[in-house]
């Protein structure tokens, strides 16, 4: 007692007005255990059990300290957390750790094991849906800032590691996104949701939704975000023209200026408006398009009435061009009779008038474009369209 002050005052003001379950730290405990030696000359087997439990907490808490934390792994279903996974890095080892589970708060971490971490993400399995979502956090950069020469390792540990989870459970795969008109729609929802987006050389990149305004879109890569992402910036315009409005399958010039389009079996038109002075083509889909107040009578009732209860519009699909020195002509299939039209000149194809093929129209194309390389494949076309006709005129 002379030699420790705090030993002395334990064994004067607690020792005898506490009890053995009441204490958790493991000094306090030493305490009691000298002072029930020196009055009993043996100590319980409670005192014997909580001792070692300090000693193994004690142990880990020492352990944890000599970790950085590096990153933070989660697996969810829905909102409900599966699974959690913290990677750590001890310096003076060189050694990266993992933890899935906790004692008193404090990680149990152990070696890195790349085998032991895709079995235990592959089994995992939704109940209720078909996807798995797999979140990622890196906090290396920041606590890693001063020790430059190691950071690169880490980076690459930690992107490896993302990778090799992503891979290990198909059901990843299956809740990341599309960009979709409700991406622009509602952005904010969308914060922190992966996407697959078509990026500058044509592959498809996974990207994480960081921020949203009504005004433009933030993103940073999902596979390898150490050690800082590198941040894409997208205004809702230029985002819609880049993953959305290239998407659309066109499928027809219509009057007025209109274009028809279809993305995943939704319809789309596409019109001409004015932004800050420059006209522009803007897709939007045909039922908002109808909804909307931009759209003038005379377009509501040719969409509604003509290309869609009449279908009375020529399609691109299959259309073919018949070039000659002097003139330029197109045949298309008409939509709603499935018959071949004909039209010719150098105005803009939704401004040219398809007329039905019939015997001089024949006679007109035989003549001026029997040379050129298409023209085969335009007879084909053309026996065709005869024999559409002829089935048409057969009395029922």
């Amino acid at each position: 007692m002379s030699k420790d002050i705090d030993f002395r005052a334990f064994g004067k003001l607690e020792y005898d007005s506490i009890t053995t379950d009441e204490v958790k730290d493991l000094k306090k405990l030493d305490y009691i255990k000298r002072l029930n030696l020196a009055k009993k000359g043996y100590i319980d087997g409670n005192l014997k059990k909580l001792l070692a439990q300090g000693k193994e907490k004690e142990l880990l808490v020492n352990h944890d300290h000599k970790i950085v934390p590096i990153g933070n792994f989660r697996i969810l279903e829905s909102d409900s957390l599966l699974c959690a996974i913290k990677f750590g890095f001890q310096f003076n080892t060189q050694t990266f750790f993992m933890a899935s589970t906790t004692h008193g708060n404090i990680p149990l971490w152990k070696t890195y094991d790349g085998r032991g971490l895709r079995q235990s993400v592959s089994a995992l399995h939704p109940v209720e849906k078909s996807s798995l979502r797999f979140e990622h956090s890196f906090y290396g950069a920041d606590r890693l800032q001063n020790e430059r020469k190691d950071s690169r390792n880490i980076a690459a540990f930690y992107n490896d590691a993302v990778q090799l989870t992503f891979q290990s459970n198909p059901y990843f795969k299956e809740s990341i996104l599309l960009p979709s008109e409700q991406v622009v729609s509602d952005p904010i929802q969308y914060v922190g949701k992966q996407f697959h987006l078509s990026e500058f050389e044509g592959k498809y990149n996974i990207m994480t939704l960081t921020e949203a305004t009504e005004r433009y879109l933030v993103f940073q890569s999902f596979l390898e975000t150490a050690p800082k992402s590198e941040s894409l910036y997208f205004g809702m315009q230029e985002f819609k023209e880049r993953f959305l409005d290239s998407k659309i399958e066109l499928i027809a010039y219509l009057k007025h200026g209109l274009q028809l389009g279809i993305h995943q079996g939704v319809l789309y038109v596409r019109r001409k408006e004015e932004v800050n002075g420059h006209s522009r083509l803007q897709w939007e889909t045909y039922k908002k398009l109808m909804q909307s107040k931009e759209i003038s009578a005379q377009e509501r009732l040719y969409l509604s009435k003509e290309v869609i209860v009449k279908k009375n519009f020529v399609v691109e699909k299959e259309a073919i061009v018949l070039k000659n020195n002097e003139r330029t002509a197109f045949l298309k299939k008409h939509y709603g009779t499935g018959e071949w039209r004909f039209a010719e000149g150098e105005k803009n194809q939704e401004d040219m008038n398809f007329r039905p093929i019939v015997g001089s129209v024949l006679r007109h194309i035989d003549r001026n474009y029997s040379h050129c390389k298409n023209f085969p494949i335009a007879l084909v076309k053309l026996k065709n369209n005869l024999a559409v006709q002829t089935v048409q005129m057969k009395p029922s």
